[in-house]
């Protein structure tokens, strides 16, 4: 009996290195004239021409095909992974095993796949690596992408991947707010064209404005995207090795005991390099700035500086007033939505009698959102059946319920919307537009309104801010509200706190 042949293959099948997997196998087995048992299952069998016609008679080399094939079917199983061997182990034959892997990870129609080799190769930088090395990865994934399309001259499949090029081109080119969507296109098996994909790009746009802080996922994501960039030139680095001190992260033209000049100053004093590393950390930690805005961090908490220059603006646009002083709490403003089926409420202020309800909404992006309870929302002196939805970041009036409960015709004008009557004629009530959306700022008539009345009688206006910002010196009073001056010498309060000060002639 021949003794079997030790065969072990390079590669080791670990899911998305299929094609690069299969290539290695393939050559291994057909070097051994083995491929045989990867297109069939079963030992051939011949017509012995002495016997009736069509009678077919097994080779006596039927044990051997058989040892044959177990061999392969453990040259594959030898070659997979600990977690895929697990899953098709069962496999009794080596081409069971091969077809399997094949349906499984072998999809040459995948277009997640084709995105994220076009998207690799569009990235791909060499950077410190030597050019025969970082070749070999361009040609890698250029291998790759001619074995998911190969070469073909159907002016079909040519105009269908020219159309896919339009749209990867696009995709490559979004916010990393939309990697959702982009997932979502990528799953069906036929890619939508250029239009459907940049009608459901405005879809999104639409929804995420409403139904998430826009700003603050755009700042999230400049931030996620400089760390993807720091971690992935990280990992570029940890592959590198130089060649005369043996350590990872640099070569040998850049290894600083060969060329002590190429060494940064921070570095050759260890302590100086702790120092700088601990002011860093600690100043990183106070504040960063993110788009030329800065942003001061205590505790989870933030301020913007657009945020504080706003508020000086809105403080010093405030006229003196020798009358009474009053504050009105607004209510929270209704968005109307001529797209949505029911009113839903994220502010429990502005529902009566809420009642615990089961059941999810559908928002634009495919999610869905519960629905806590059910109340009545007033709509200018009238109720109308909303659904409560803490999970919401605003309120949504359906122009369909508001018609119908209201009755009553909502006119649309190109700055303002009226709800007016159906029988009387009358306009019952009126909102206004910020940005691109139609917005009711209170639907509360004005005796029902919260107000807080403070008596100010015979007070200046600059005492009253003064003592609300915690009774600054004139000087900080003069940096936040350049446009006025105050002396913080006349209060009595500052006096008895001994807050100033004579200065010593």
């Amino acid at each position: 009996m021949e003794k079997p042949q030790k065969l072990v293959t390079s590669v080791i099948l670990q899911g998305r290195n299929y094609l690069t997997w299969s290539r290695t196998t393939r050559t291994v087995l057909c070097g051994r004239g083995l491929w045989n048992h990867i297109i069939s299952s079963q030992a051939p069998k011949e017509t012995d021409e002495e016997e009736e016609e069509g009678k077919e008679v097994t080779l006596p080399e039927e044990d051997k095909w058989f040892q044959e094939d177990q061999a392969v079917l453990a040259i594959l199983q030898n070659s997979l992974e600990a977690s895929i061997l697990e899953g098709y182990s069962y496999c009794e034959t080596a081409k069971e095993l091969w077809d399997t892997l094949k349906n499984v990870y072998g999809n040459e129609c995948n277009l997640t796949r084709v995105f994220e080799v076009k998207k690799a190769i569009n990235e791909l930088s060499q950077e410190d690596l030597e050019f025969t090395k970082h070749f070999g990865k361009f040609r890698s994934l250029w291998s790759e992408l001619e074995s998911l399309r190969p070469g073909t001259l159907d002016p079909k499949i040519l105009h269908e991947r020219r159309e896919q090029d339009k749209v990867f081109g696009l995709l490559l080119t979004l916010n990393p707010t939309y990697n959702d969507l982009i997932k979502h296109l990528l799953r069906s098996e036929k890619l939508p064209s250029l239009d459907e994909v940049c009608s459901k790009i405005q879809k999104e746009q639409g929804s995420s404005g409403i139904f998430g802080g826009k700003g603050e996922l755009a700042t999230a994501n400049k931030g996620e995207m400089v760390a993807n960039k720091a971690m992935y030139k990280n990992e570029e680095k940890r592959s590198l090795v130089c060649e005369h001190c043996k350590k990872k992260g640099h070569i040998k033209e850049k290894c600083w005991i060969l060329h002590p000049h190429l060494k940064p100053a921070k570095f050759k004093d260890s302590r100086a390099h702790l120092s700088q590393e601990t002011n860093e950390d600690q100043s990183q930690a106070g504040s960063s700035k993110v788009g030329g805005e800065t942003v001061m961090m205590a505790s989870g908490d933030y301020v913007r500086k657009s945020d504080l220059e706003a508020l000086i603006k809105s403080i010093a646009s405030l006229k003196e007033s020798g009358i009474t002083f009053f504050s009105h709490k607004p209510s929270n403003s209704l968005i109307i939505d001529s797209g949505a089926s029911h009113h839903m409420i994220s502010n429990p202020n502005l529902l009566n009698d809420i009642k615990p309800a089961l059941g999810e909404v559908m928002i634009a992006n495919g999610d869905k959102v519960p629905i806590d309870g059910v109340g009545d929302l007033k709509l200018f002196n009238k109720n109308s059946k909303a659904f409560f939805m803490p999970k919401f970041t605003s309120n949504l009036v359906s122009v369909r319920r508001a018609t119908r409960d209201l009755n009553c015709y909502a006119i649309f004008g190109p700055n303002d919307v009226h709800f007016q009557d159906i029988e009387t004629g009358k306009v019952i009530g009126e909102g206004g537009s910020k940005g691109d959306l139609y917005v009711l700022e209170d639907v509360l008539p004005n005796s029902s309104s919260s107000f807080s009345f403070n008596s100010q009688l015979g007070v200046s206006f600059l005492v009253m801010w003064h003592a609300r910002l915690g009774h600054p010196h004139s000087r900080a009073l003069k940096l936040m509200l350049p446009s006025i001056s105050f002396d913080h010498t006349s209060c009595e309060a500052c006096i008895l706190g001994k807050h100033c000060k004579s200065v010593f002639s």
